[in-house]
């Protein structure tokens, strides 16, 4: 009688199994795209967070991509370099297209690749000294812009809470995407400058400044940056970012880490107040201790 009960049981099972179906749109080819299914209640912002994730990530290895061009990848290894490009291609179109699911699939996959590439570019050139470019002028004008696009993205979110110095996860995706192409670009030299609104004791945000500063630097050195090629510099409240009356929004945006990126140009021509910089938190540091 128990077979019977429990074979009953599992034929019904089967059976309901069978009979159910997932809700229109919710399965096979028809299924929404989960991930970037918009919160109705919110209008399109979620939707609009994760499209603006992939389009982020996809300039940001474009943009390395380039910089192992510039930096001869293609006399090296060419067909590893035309691949790249393809799946590239690949993405872009996706993204035209607004196939956002199979851009983020594709866009995982290139940056493992890229990675790898980059690693294997970099065992090659060091072994058998491939990439010889004779054009130095043709070269200098894509570092230049690298050099922008680094201090774009380190001065991009870089706020921080009130009376803290945590990075947000905002600002920390961006240090990793500007830590990615500082590691492929010899000689430079970053500056970070530390902010805090004009509220509180002056002492204590010339403090708490620099320990913004140390913060990111910290992060950055994570991410793979030598610590040797950061200086971290405070001003505390001394330097708003805009002259509007002081609010919320303002403040917010006093609370910062200002980056200054230096190429070797750059460096040659180092700017007085960079320097006057330096020397303010050097004093300030002596009188801490």
């Amino acid at each position: 009688m128990k077979h019977i009960t429990f074979s009953f049981i599992a034929i019904s099972t089967l059976l309901g199994g069978c009979a159910s179906w997932p809700d229109e749109g919710q399965g096979g080819w028809a299924e929404v795209y989960g991930q970037y299914k918009p919160n109705l209640e919110q209008g399109n912002t979620v939707f609009n967070d994760n499209v603006n994730v992939i389009t982020n990530e996809f300039e940001h290895l474009a943009l390395k991509l380039e910089l192992l061009q510039s930096q001869g990848i293609k006399q090296c290894m060419p067909a590893q370099l035309l691949k790249a490009q393809v799946y590239e291609n690949r993405i872009r179109r996706l993204i035209s297209a607004n196939m956002w699911q199979d851009a983020e699939h594709d866009l995982i996959i290139h940056y493992h690749g890229l990675n790898q590439l980059s690693h294997h570019f970099d065992t090659i050139r060091r072994v058998t000294q491939c990439a010889v470019l004779k054009d130095a002028e043709h070269t200098s004008a894509p570092a230049q812009n690298h050099v922008e696009q680094i201090a774009k993205l380190l001065n991009s979110d870089n706020q921080f809470a009130f009376d803290d110095h945590q990075v947000t996860p905002k600002y920390m995706g961006r240090l990793a995407q500007a830590s990615d192409l500082i590691k492929h670009i010899t000689g430079l030299r970053i500056l970070l400058v530390g902010h805090t609104d004009k509220l509180g004791d002056k002492t204590n945000n010339f403090e708490l400044a620099l320990k913004r500063a140390d913060t990111v630097k910290h992060w950055l050195t994570i991410y793979g940056v030598p610590a040797d090629a950061i200086t971290t510099l405070t001003q505390g409240s001394l330097q708003s970012f805009s002259e509007q009356p002081t609010s919320d929004a303002s403040r917010h945006s006093d609370r910062r880490v200002e980056a200054i990126v230096l190429g070797s140009e750059q460096q040659k021509s180092q700017s007085k107040k960079v320097m006057a910089l330096k020397n303010w938190t050097k004093i300030l540091t002596k009188a801490k201790e």
